[in-house]
């Protein structure tokens, strides 16, 4: 079985803003995304995928951040601000959960919401 992106209504709505007002940051984040993605469909864990743009969050919930990559042209990318997609790897139902999205200054705020919605995930899975 392959793995699975299942996005939640408010990264709809997060990326859809992103994708709008800063366009290179969300352009960054999904490339890291797919990325991520990629490996962990060859990987024998969610834990063993590691990249320079993976944070390590409460409840297993890992941030992927907008650092590395190259523009189409081959130049590297200028300084962009600090933007994190939340996610969460459900090993069993081999399901990527994409949580919300947002700045670093929002990153407290980010983090309650999407552990929030991890133990909603949790006990749904226990029923």
């Amino acid at each position: 079985m392959s793995w699975q992106l299942e996005p939640t209504d408010q990264y709809l709505r997060d990326a859809k803003r992103y994708a709008k007002k800063q366009p290179a940051e969300y352009l960054a984040v999904m490339e890291n995304l797919e990325k991520f993605f990629v490996a962990l469909g060859v990987a024998a864990h969610p834990k063993l995928v590691q990249f320079g743009f993976l944070h390590e969050e409460p409840k297993g919930i890992r941030a992927i951040d907008q650092s590395g990559g190259v523009l189409a042209s081959g130049k590297k990318r200028g300084k962009l601000e600090q933007t994190r997609l939340y996610t969460y790897a459900d090993m069993e139902s081999k399901v990527l959960h994409l949580l919300c999205m947002g700045s670093k200054t929002d990153q407290a705020k980010e983090i309650r919401y999407a552990s929030s919605v991890v133990d909603s995930l949790r006990e749904d899975s226990e029923e």
